[in-house]
């Protein structure tokens, strides 16, 4: 027998396997049981929700030899023949190819004849939408009248092109999307049938891919599976599907944060390079921008509403801290933008790169969004004192003390317990590794920059710090604002004393790692292994 395609495989055979779609199914069963189904239905929905297959099984249930639970038998006469595309009293038409008035005037003269086999003859009108107004008014009179013995069951992806006067003579059924949690079981349990060994997180991927269809999921996961045979893992599903990690556009988030031109450009230039469809990594970006103002505006609670791992969602908290809900909002109003002229641009690189500048440089554009981001800037800076407020601050009431303004940095010295013995280099060195594990605990994105990094100077209250050749292009990263305040803050709590680190970039030792390109796709190795799902 020929490789038959999972999604028909593992297509439901009854009502209780459809999945989320509850509010349909058990009402179809009560009907049956209590036959008092109607001629006519309407199953509307996205793709890949059960349309058809609901409508299969109705067709099986209604003809059933032996139908006492209100799901189809499956081991009658009648359901085997249904079921292996025998049964002539069950038609399934495709109104996109069947879509004239002479298909439908063929239609009408066969309703005339009662059922050869079957109690009911059930016609599957697939896509129905599709049908001329000329097949639409044709099939009206039919609809509205039919013989005792026929059911119409007409499947859409677009109910709002059918016309009224058709609506109004058929029950309709709203199917819902899938939800996340409802598919990953049902790939869990074919997987687990198929004896494939799989990777939670590949699954996610695909899942993330699918956009709430079951049948999308299916068809990727065989697409998959034809190259990583009975395995399944996070590089195949990239490889195959040319979808992006989540961790590349959370780092090139926190570039665009920081304003690094530079090195966002060149992350939007490392996908490409990698042969990623720029479409996937422009929503893949809309959906971390997403996430980043639930994690933002919900605080505790986000993970109910983001569907990943908590190192994901970890990253987001890092990154979250230093971008406003304006910025937020304003990065995913230009994404969407970006995302509709993406489809008529005939250089698509273009216009995304445009609008990478125009995240980091908001004063490029002339609009509210963007003048309160930067209204916002400059209310950070006076907070932080860096700059002197030109209206006066607030004065305290007569009986409340006057509190001294605390900067960043001081917050930080508040909580370091100051020895008055002198450091030495080995001293710095004693505690470095302490440091570069309190990193991957508190700072993952800061990590992989610093893994192989050493102290190699001392003089006064500044220490020299060595990174590696490959990590150059971040070494701006590590030098701005917060993370400054942070990485001197920590090493001055371990050592014990107020220290300010500076760094430098090892001699390189491997002539190959000079240009940029080298760099990034050295960097990103790490990642191979990590990936996040929504």
């Amino acid at each position: 027998m020929s490789y038959q395609a999972l999604y028909r495989q593992w297509r439901p055979l009854d009502f209780d396997e459809i999945i989320g779609q509850d509010h349909i199914t058990s009402p179809l069963k009560n009907q049956i049981t209590s036959k008092t189904y109607g001629h006519a239905y309407i199953f509307s929905g996205t793709r890949g929700t059960g349309k058809t297959s609901t409508a299969k099984i109705f067709a099986r249930a209604v003809n059933c030899l032996d139908n006492t639970t209100g799901n189809p038998c499956n081991v009658c006469e009648n359901c085997l023949s249904i079921l292996e595309d025998q049964f002539i009293d069950v038609v399934e038409m495709d109104a996109a190819s069947n879509n004239s008035v002479d298909d439908i005037r063929e239609l009408r003269e066969h309703v005339k004849f009662a059922p050869s086999k079957g109690k009911y003859k059930v016609y599957i009108i697939d896509e129905v939408h599709m049908l001329s107004q000329g097949a639409f008014n044709a099939l009206l009179k039919t609809l509205e009248e039919p013989p005792e013995y026929v059911i119409f069951i007409l499947a859409t992806t677009e109910a709002q092109k059918i016309p009224a006067t058709i609506l109004s003579r058929c029950q309709r059924f709203d199917f819902k999307r899938i939800s996340y949690e409802n598919i990953l079981k049902r790939l869990e349990y074919i997987c687990k049938k198929i004896e494939v060994e799989y990777e939670e997180e590949a699954l996610k991927l695909i899942i993330q891919k699918s956009d709430g269809a079951v049948r999308d999921s299916l068809s990727s996961l065989d697409q998959c599976l034809s190259v990583g045979g009975n395995r399944l893992t996070i590089e195949n599903v990239v490889d195959v599907l040319g979808v992006v990690e989540k961790t590349q556009i959370v780092l090139l988030v926190q570039f665009l944060t920081t304003k690094q031109t530079s090195e966002s450009l060149m992350t939007v230039d490392n996908v490409l390079k990698q042969g990623k469809d720029l479409n996937q990594f422009l929503n893949g970006l809309i959906e971390v921008y997403r996430d980043l103002l639930i994690v933002k505006m919900v605080e505790n609670n986000y993970n109910a509403l983001i569907n990943a791992s908590e190192e994901y969602i970890q990253s987001l908290v890092d990154v979250v801290g230093t971008i406003t809900p304006t910025q937020i909002t304003r990065s995913l109003d230009l994404l969407i933008d970006l995302s509709k002229s993406m489809k008529y641009s005939q250089n698509k690189r273009i216009v995304f790169e445009a609008t990478i500048i125009k995240l980091i440089n908001p004063e490029v554009e002339v609009n509210f969004d963007a003048m309160m981001e930067r209204i916002e800037k400059i209310e950070k800076t006076l907070a932080t004192g860096q700059l002197v407020p030109s209206v006066p601050r607030e004065l305290p009431k007569a009986s409340e003390p006057i509190k001294p303004v605390v900067t960043e940095a001081e917050k930080v010295e508040e909580f370091i317990e100051f020895t008055d013995q002198e450091i030495s280099l080995e001293n710095v060195k004693s505690i470095w590794q302490t440091f570069i594990e309190t990193l991957k605990s508190e700072k993952k994105g800061l990590h992989p920059i610093l893994e192989k990094s050493e102290p190699i100077l001392l003089k006064g209250d500044k220490c020299m710090v060595s990174i590696a050749p490959e990590n150059k292009m971040f070494l701006s990263l590590l030098v701005n604002t917060s993370n400054t305040e942070y990485l001197n803050g920590l090493a001055s709590k371990l050592v014990k004393k107020s220290l300010t680190l500076d760094y430098e970039v090892a001699t390189e030792q491997v002539e190959n790692k000079d240009s940029e390109e080298a760099q990034i796709m050295d960097y990103f190795k790490d990642y191979k292994n990590v990936l996040e799902i929504k």
